[in-house]
């Protein structure tokens, strides 16, 4: 009997103090931002940006969500939609793309954490939160050829890439020759993330022969040879054109500027950047490359050597 007492009275204490325990602390902590993406004064954000919110502890979903706000066409309340990752992480999402800068100047858009975005348990927030960014610019710039990697390249192996002018086509000995143009992507300040426009301009400087009857037109390529066209030597006229490529071709060769657009190219380039060392490279030869006769056919071309007329890349594209 004594046990079973012992035992009773024990029980009874443990429940007493369980239940008497006292309630815990209500949260009277207000929330606030920690950080949001973009971050504030953030520059060249792309048109498919989701903004991300991230909060000190789990928010209430509906008073959170009324508290977002925004101004500018594409980020205003009607035009997202709301998305947690967890409950401290709202995720915005645009309905469409937000729009680009028409030019060179800055374009920022905003958006707002009004302070009555609240916690669970109903507490707001003591201020409320604006972040700023820029979206990309549309900008132009002029690149010229590189004389230290631009030249031509002969099927018995030689590499001419120090003379002021290149040249495409055959000789009297039926060695045939491909021009190759190389242009410094990171010369342009800022450096391009979406390409609207590449034009490639060339100044002819003369032609021998009949290259166009005997060889067939000329070809416009987008290759990648690399830091050195000594390097690769005679391989370089081997090398497979890259993709995607809009080929340029020329039937006609009395004209003194030739113009070959190259967008697609440059960007493949721009999203290759790292392992094409942001450069674009391009390539010209005939269709075929001699026709046997043992007599010269051939087009010249200012390099980036020359004096004057360097081939050119000028180019429309947006970029930070």
């Amino acid at each position: 009997m004594f046990v079973r007492a012992s035992l009773g009275w024990a029980a009874l204490l443990l429940f007493w103090a369980v239940g008497c325990s006292p309630p815990p602390e209500p949260d009277t902590t207000p929330p606030r931002v920690l950080a949001t993406e973009p971050a504030d004064g953030q520059r060249g954000v792309l048109k498919d940006v989701e903004l991300v919110v991230h909060f000190s502890e789990p928010m209430d979903p509906a008073c959170t969500e009324a508290a977002y706000d925004a101004y500018d066409p594409g980020l205003r309340p009607g035009e997202v939609t709301f998305a947690w990752d967890d409950a401290a992480t709202l995720r915005i999402r645009p309905d469409d793309p937000l729009a680009y800068s028409d030019d060179e100047n800055d374009k920022v858009y905003t958006f707002i954490v009004h302070k009555t975005a609240c916690d669970r348990a109903g507490n707001p927030m003591t201020a409320q939160y604006v972040t700023r960014f820029y979206v990309l610019r549309k900008l132009t710039g002029t690149l010229y050829s590189e004389a230290a990697l631009d030249g031509h390249v002969a099927s018995d192996g030689q590499v001419y890439d120090s003379w002021p002018q290149l040249g495409a086509g055959d000789g009297s000995n039926d060695v045939y020759a491909q021009a190759f143009l190389s242009f410094d992507l990171s010369r342009l300040n800022p450096d391009p993330v979406e390409v609207l426009q590449a034009q490639l301009l060339l100044r002819k400087e003369q032609v021998t022969g009949s290259p166009a009857a005997d060889l067939g037109p000329l070809i416009v390529e987008h290759v990648y040879f690399g830091p050195s066209l000594q390097r690769l030597g005679a391989r370089a006229l081997e090398l497979e054109t890259l993709e995607p490529d809009e080929p340029c071709s020329f039937d006609d060769l009395s004209g003194t500027w030739f113009t070959c657009w190259k967008p697609g190219a440059v960007q493949d380039d721009v999203d290759h950047w790292a392992v094409r060392s942001g450069r674009s490279q391009f390539r010209l030869r005939f269709l075929r490359n001699t026709d046997g006769d043992r007599a010269e056919d051939s087009i010249q071309f200012d390099s980036g050597d020359a004096t004057h007329d360097q081939p050119q890349l000028v180019l429309r594209y947006y970029a930070p």
